[in-house]
Parts: C-alpha cells; structure tokens; sequence
C-alpha cells in the first residue's frame, strides 16, 4: 500500500493531507475526505508565532464571552472521577429536557455538536442519498455526509425558504443553521416552521443547529417541535451557550421514536463524568447567566459594529449571533494575510475561505477591551502596511525612473486633486507626523488615532514629485531627499 504525505496552506497552517493508492483497504469516501477547518487553533498559533497559549486573544472561535463560575460542579463532578458514568444519562437527559421544555425521551446526549453531527449522519444518511446543504455554512454538515457517502448538492442560504416541496423530496435531508454561522443571520420560527411542514410533507429531515440560538433569541428555536414532527433534529450546544469548549458537551432532541434510534446508535459513555455533570449544573442553573450574556453581547455587537464599519475597507454584515462576519474586498489586505499580521500580533481570527467566502473574515464578540484591542491592532497593522508600500512605491519609482504614471486605471483617482502626479501612490515619508504638511493623527471612535495624510497633497504635485525622484535616484535617503525638497514647502 502507498502512502503519500503533501501539504495545503490555509493561512498561516498548513494542513497535512494524505493520499492512498487504489489498492487500499479504507473506504473511499474515508480516503477522500477533507478535514473540516475550524478557529480556536491555539496550538498551532502558539507554535508558529512563538506566542504563549495563553497570551491570545482568540476572536475565532464564537463561544460566550462572559465566564460563569464553575468551581463548585466541578469539584463535585471530579469527586467521582473513578466512576463510569450512567450510560443511559438519565440525569442529564431530564434537566436537558426541562432546560428546553421536552421530555426526557426526547433527549440524545452527545459530545458536542461535532459529534451529535456526525450520529446524525450516522443514523440517517447512506451512500448515494441526496443531501441539501445551504451555503455559506458550518462545514461539519458536508464533511460528516461526504463520510457516509452522500451526494452533496449546495443551494444559496437565502434561497433555501423558498425550497418547493418537489423540490425537497429529492433530499434525504436539509440541513440548517439558525442562527447561521458565519453570517449571523437568525430566522424566526415560523420561517423555519413553513420549511418543516414541506420537508415532512416530502419525506426530508430537517436538521436544525441551535448551537448559537441561546446568545442570540431563543424565542427563535423550533425544539419543542419534535414533539410533533418526526422528520426534526434540532442540535443544541453547551459548549458556545456557556463558554466551556474543552468539556464537550451538547445534546439532540428529536421525537421520542428517532431520539430511541440515535440513543440506541450512539457511543456508550460518549460523555464523561465531568462533562455530563457540569453540563446538568448548567442546564439548570444557567439561565440567568444566559439572560446576562445575551443582554451584554447585544450591547456588544452593536458597539463594535460601528467601530468595524468606521475602519476604511471593513464591511461588517448585520448579525444577530455573538460573532459578526466582515467583508474585507477593499481593505488593503486580504483575510489570509490580514489573519498572519494579527497573529503576530497575538489576535486570532476566522479567515473564511473555507465557507466558500474569500473576502471576509469573522470576529467573536468579546468585551469591549477585547474588542478594542482588536480595533487597534487592524489600525497598526494598516500603519505598518502604509509604510511598507511607501517603500515599495518609492523602490518602484526609482527603478522606473517615471515621474507621469498611468492614473487611468485607478478607481481612487483623483485622490486629492485634477491633475496631480501619482508617481509616488503611497507617500514615501508615510507616517511622517509633520503637522506643518496638513497631515493628522484622527481620532476614531474607538478613541485610537491613525496618521490620515487626506489633507496632504505635496508629494503629488508635478514639480514636487519630479524633484523627490530626482533625489532618489541619486541615491538620497528619505532623511536627506525630506530635507532637500519638502522642508522648503512647509
């Protein structure tokens, strides 16, 4: 058997792909499987950056950014840690049960979503079944029906309301994530009630994700709907309502007959004793603490919204979950090398290529320090962009030896006035903090200030422009060439 290693970059990582020769004995939709992307690579940062852990401000993984506290459960949890836990989580299942208002019956436990998705696909999905996923979406659904062998067909989010029932009932399943990750946008229940009844009137299981559904309005699930409808999944998450990542856990509710199914299927003690018993602390002692988070985090998202909106290229999308996605298509720098800069700078965030969205990234909301720091970071990295391509302007102006470039195919010009000379695009004494120029350092509402030379158009006076190029090309440094040409005009 042949094993070959290559590697994918994505990003600042590179992600190990192997593949097989045909005469393997792994299954084919293993062998061709794709491993699914996601935030949160802390390890990895940590090891490309030489940055601690612990030391990042993580604004790619979408969890709660309020802390409850959790000594006591815990405590209580590992004082059985040398026991099995229950199998059948009959304690769990109850208080998960009245945490969303079914009944126990209704309830799957699972290891969070990753695994309640994969169980799913388990369950229902064989291979050849059609499988409708919209898109841009959590890329679990497609990687865990591509695993059973399912044939994926992608439809636009937006258009998936409008989905007719002939049309559904060429599907085994839909898929659907409300609120949807990474767009944020959140549809009322009795939107996503119309697409049930057609899907149960078709045959079609609707899987909703509710991962995010209780930092966003839970007056927007469809949970207590399985106790109607068979052709329901609906995933709810512990791990993004109460921020508790590294424990695990979630649960499934479906009607009483397909939850039996699933029980039956999954893994036994697929929770461990400290998952399954803090997570039941939290189910029922956390309401309040939600109540809080989605107060705080409305507050939040609004604020930083602005901010986002205020820096020049960010296009933040409205959004209705703790997370806000951004387009980026005229911000200097794209998401993968917007995401390496930052990194460097100790902040994580999502690049979105693989939703399918190669100008966006996405942005947990944290708190308002948090997400100040992140404002300042963009701003800095901007800065040190603006220098760099002052350097290369001035680098390309010298070996070019032109002091009349091309400004047709500009979309900015004129940037400060009819007729200016655009050999040096970027200034090349960019920041150069001379007040006397018509620069400035502005103010934002965030309350950092950023050097804007708007008000400065001396580099792009013909004779100015001629004269700097002059100098350049004699070898002057920027020191002596500011000296030389623009100290006279100040």
């Amino acid at each position: 058997m042949l094993l070959i290693k290559s590697y994918i970059g994505v990003g600042a990582f590179f992600v190990s792909v192997t593949e097989f020769s045909d005469a393997t004995p792994f299954r084919r939709e293993v062998v061709g499987l794709e491993r699914c992307l996601h935030g949160a690579r802390l390890r990895e940062s940590s090891d490309v950056t030489g940055i601690p852990e612990s030391e990042f401000l993580d604004l790619s993984s979408s969890i709660n950014p309020l802390k409850i506290d959790l000594g006591e459960a815990l405590r209580d949890a590992c004082s059985s840690i040398d026991c099995y836990p229950d199998p059948d989580y009959v304690d769990f299942s109850s208080a998960a049960a009245d945490f969303v208002g079914v009944s126990p019956e209704n309830i799957i436990p699972g290891n969070g979503s990753t695994e309640l998705i994969r169980l799913f696909a388990e369950t229902v999905i064989s291979h050849g079944d059609p499988v409708l996923i919209p898109t841009p979406t959590f890329g679990e659904y497609e990687s865990q029906s591509r695993l059973m062998g399912a044939r994926i067909v992608r439809w636009d989010f937006d258009q998936v309301l409008a989905i007719t029932e002939d049309e559904l009932s060429g599907f085994k399943a839909v898929f659907l994530c409300n609120p949807n990750n990474p767009t944020g946008s959140l549809l009322e229940a009795s939107e996503v009630r119309d697409l049930l009844e057609r899907c149960a009137r078709a045959g079609t299981i609707l899987f909703v994700d509710e991962a995010f559904v209780d930092l966003s309005d839970p007056g927007c699930s469809v949970v207590q709907d399985v106790l109607e409808y068979e052709w329901l999944f609906v995933l709810r998450s512990l791990t993004k309502a109460f921020g508790v990542a590294g424990l695990r856990v979630g649960f499934g509710v479906a009607h009483e007959r397909v939850a039996s199914l699933m029980n039956r299927a999954r893994l036994t003690w697929n929770l461990n004793i400290v998952g399954e018993r803090v997570g039941r602390w939290l189910l029922e002692n956390g309401r309040v603490f939600l109540e809080d988070s989605r107060v705080f985090i409305k507050r939040e998202r609004d604020w930083f919204s602005v901010q986002l909106a205020n820096i020049h290229g960010f296009k933040p999308i409205p959004s209705k979950a703790n997370f806000i996605l951004v387009e980026i298509a005229r911000f200097p720098l794209g998401p993968g090398e917007l995401s390496e800069k930052l990194l460097e700078k100790g902040i994580m965030i999502r690049d979105c290529t693989s939703f399918g969205l190669p100008s966006h990234i996405r942005v947990a909301v944290r708190s308002r320090d948090e997400n100040l720091s992140f404002i300042h970071s963009v701003e800095e990295v901007v800065m040190e962009w603006g220098r760099k391509m002052g350097e290369e302007a001035l680098k390309n102006a010298i070996e070019e030896g032109d002091v009349e470039k091309s400004r047709v195919a500009c979309e900015y010009y004129p940037c400060h006035f009819e007729g200016q000379d655009c050999t040096f695009c970027f200034c090349p004494f960019y920041p150069c903090e001379d007040l006397r120029t018509g620069g400035e350092y502005i103010e934002r509402a965030s309350g950092s200030k950023v050097w804007s030379c708007m008000r400065c158009d001396l580099p792009h006076r013909p004779e100015v422009a001629k004269k700097l190029l002059g100098e350049f090309l004699k070898g002057t440094d920027r020191k002596t060439a500011w000296k030389r040409v623009m100290e006279p005009l100040l």
